[in-house]
């Protein structure tokens, strides 16, 4: 498949929005593919993420997790 320059930035540029159901979607997407055993490097290469954001969602999902139980 060939994206053009205009249509690649229009669809990373949609990835970056910071509206809540884009980010919980991304979030549930990351920590799927965690528990798939994918590491942290690889989730962030696929979902156009930092290693750096995955390992906070990560570290938050397991927070919350640990809480609730």
């Amino acid at each position: 498949m060939f994206l053009s320059d205009t249509d690649r930035s229009m669809l990373l540029k949609a990835l970056q929005s910071k509206s809540a159901d884009i980010v919980q979607a991304r979030m549930a997407n990351a920590l799927l593919l965690l528990s798939d055993g994918l590491p942290v490097e690889d989730v962030a290469g696929l979902l156009f993420l930092t290693e750096e954001v995955v390992t906070d969602w990560q570290a938050m999902f397991s927070k919350h997790a640990a809480q609730a139980a």
